[in-house]
């Protein structure tokens, strides 16, 4: 089997978000500052003649080099339909950026679900590593969603400096998706959100279903951290169920573990598109075996001896590239991007 995933065909953007029709290179220019920090992609087109389609277009007001009208495509903004708005970039930056992250909700990468069946089935290794294989140009994102993480900073040795879930939940006004994800740390070409010793992502409010869906209109492939009562459909987090693309259910082969994943695997909802992988097996028929019982086809994922050591040396999950887990997470990547 051919392993190499096609990263780039996971995420598509029939349309452009934004086109600007105006001949003024100043008020294209401070178009294109605006949409940068919203995290948009633009296109650009003289005022007259034929222009790609779009999500949001702005034309250059006639008689106004500082202006533009702002109009909605039918089709995805329906509300808007037939409506337009005058706004100038440089005196009312705010309401072009609301504009903005209009128009880019309705574009985002895959979203892929990682939770383990019980604890201490290698969830969060999992998403670490699958992020890490899926990462191309730094367009891939790690959101860790569970309440009582400790954070990655360990794991991943990340760097101090970058927002944490604390920095994140005090912030207000609108959410930009570009600032917030440039804001991040990155691992090994992936933005990375999670918690520390002041807390992971709060409990009280959709704070993280929308931080996760504005890191999502960035990101060509945003892997999610699922805590395991998400399954239940209850609370912020269980929001999130509705709205993946590709869940990947991670359990251990003992027979505790495998009625748990069993017991969980009922709980799916019946269309969703989900991978089940045996991790901390020692081989694939290991694999296959503990599948038997479960009934879906599994993926092994198997963990080096020296795994332990190796964080505490400061290695992180994936740098042992030849080994036996880097193998088997480069056919669970190919599976999710399928």
């Amino acid at each position: 089997m051919n392993d190499k995933v096609s990263h780039r065909r996971i995420r598509t953007q029939p349309l452009t978000t934004v086109l600007i029709r105006a001949s003024s290179t100043d008020l294209i220019t401070d178009i294109e500052r605006l949409a940068t920090v919203a995290g948009v992609d633009t296109s650009t087109a003289p005022p007259g003649g034929d222009a790609p389609p779009a999500i949001l277009t702005l034309v250059q007001e006639p008689g106004d080099p500082r202006a533009v009208s702002a109009r909605f495509n039918e089709l995805f903004q329906p509300e808007f339909a037939g409506q337009h708005v005058v706004v100038n970039p440089r005196t009312q930056p705010g309401d072009l950026l609301e504009l903005f992250v209009a128009a880019g909700a309705t574009q985002r990468g895959i979203i892929v679900g990682v939770i383990g069946a019980h604890g201490g089935a290698g969830a969060t290794v999992l998403s670490a590593m699958l992020a890490r294989e899926l990462a191309l140009d730094g367009s891939a994102s790690l959101v860790d969603l569970d309440p009582l993480s400790p954070g990655y900073g360990v794991l991943l040795s990340l760097p101090e400096t970058g927002k944490r879930w604390a920095d994140v939940a005090r912030e207000t006004g609108t959410l930009l998706p570009g600032r917030l994800v440039e804001s991040l740390p990155e691992w090994k070409k992936v933005r990375v959100l999670s918690g520390d010793q002041r807390g992971g992502v709060p409990i009280a409010d959709r704070t993280g279903v929308l931080v996760a869906s504005a890191v999502a209109q960035i990101s060509a492939v945003t892997i999610v951290d699922l805590p395991r009562h998400a399954i239940l459909r209850h609370g912020p987090t269980a929001e999130l169920l509705g709205w993946l693309d590709h869940l990947v259910l991670v359990t251990r082969a003992d027979i505790l573990s495998l009625a748990a994943a069993e017991r969980v695997l009922t709980l799916l909802p019946e269309t969703m598109s989900f991978t089940l992988v045996i991790a901390g097996v020692k081989s694939i028929g290991q694999a296959e075996d503990a599948a038997h019982q479960l009934g879906p086809e599994a993926v092994p994922l198997r963990f080096e001896r020296t795994f332990d050591g190796d964080i505490s040396h400061g290695m992180t999950p994936g740098d042992r590239l030849r080994s036996g887990s880097s193998r088997d997470i480069r056919r669970i990547a190919t599976r999710v991007a399928s």
